[in-house]
């Protein structure tokens, strides 16, 4: 069975939302467990009166997201456990797509499916390299992860719950790109399953993302993935996907932080490029934050496929 996990921080404007639709799930989860992370809205109060459905809540000071997930991990009783973001939701059929993923391969650390991108209240289909429907195991994954980052997020993935905290669970402390660090420590060595079709809605509109926080500093993924291709402990053609995958998450988050005013931000990813060796990417960040903001508005809107 699947425990379902929902870290919760002043998301009170969504979080009912979020557990309705794992109620509403044609396949039921084991158990739902919704962890807050000391919010100061009424998030706690709305929570509550699903206690009835048997939603269990637990409470922690804030510690942050990672801490959250790792309490909720810990606590599940299930084998696997599936994230939810508190500002998005899932469609009827997630939980059942899932556990046929798991079923075709148990061996998989992590198990995941694609999502919509909620934006403008419309729905667009988030880009990847893999055509609609397909399914099965993922061979090349920091690569295809590269193309879109859509492979995997913190409202579609399905994890091992075991071997996550073997790998040390979700990096305490970590503002943006958690998420990534956590799917990157199972997709090495382990087998990572994943089904091409929406299941999940990613919710841009939701007030108070990550996304929106303009910290001024390279998010925690690539200092990670470059502490990691510094090891010089990666195969060869292993290093060489993770390479690809640092490349792109660096240039996507460059030009995300250009876009919300934080050119600090920006820049200093264009420096940790240039003293990881990836000068090409560098100067490509440079450049990016050299073009009129419009342009960047455009093509962030032409990036996906609109569906609705």
């Amino acid at each position: 069975m699947i425990s379902v996990v929902i870290p919760l921080y002043n998301k009170a404007a969504h979080i009912a939302d979020a557990i309705k639709s794992v109620l509403a799930q044609s396949v039921a989860p084991q158990e739902i467990i919704v962890v807050d992370d000391g919010s100061t809205d009424n998030g706690v109060t709305i929570v509550s009166q699903f206690n009835d459905a048997g939603v269990r809540l637990l409470r922690q000071p804030n510690l942050g997201v990672s801490a959250a997930r790792n309490l909720g991990l810990q606590e599940a009783t299930s084998r696997y456990v599936a994230f939810l973001d508190a500002d998005d939701y899932w469609l009827p059929d997630h939980l059942k797509t899932l556990y046929g993923l798991i079923e075709r391969w148990p061996q998989a650390s992590l198990v995941s499916t694609s999502h919509y991108i909620k934006r403008g209240g419309k729905l667009y289909a988030a880009k990847s390299s893999l055509p609609a429907g397909w399914e099965g195991g993922i061979e090349n994954f920091f690569e295809i992860y590269a193309n879109g980052l859509s492979l995997v997020n913190s409202s579609t993935a399905c994890v091992n719950r075991q071997r996550l905290i073997d790998e040390g669970g979700f990096p305490v402390g970590v503002k943006r790109g958690e998420d990534i660090v956590a799917w990157t420590r199972l997709a090495l060595g382990n087998v990572v399953a994943h089904k091409a079709i929406p299941t999940s809605v990613y919710n841009q509109e939701a007030e108070n993302r990550s996304t929106m926080l303009r910290e001024q500093e390279p998010p925690g993924s690539l200092l990670y993935l470059a502490k990691l291709l510094r090891s010089h402990e990666l195969k060869a053609h292993v290093g060489n996907s993770i390479a690809v995958l640092f490349d792109r998450i660096a240039l996507v988050t460059a030009a995300g932080f250009y876009l919300s005013g934080d050119v600090v931000g920006a820049k200093k990813i264009a420096k940790l490029m240039r003293d990881s060796g990836r000068v090409k990417s560098s100067i490509a960040i440079r450049l990016v934050i050299l073009l009129p903001l419009s342009v960047l508005r455009l093509a962030k809107q032409l990036r996906h496929r609109r569906v609705t």
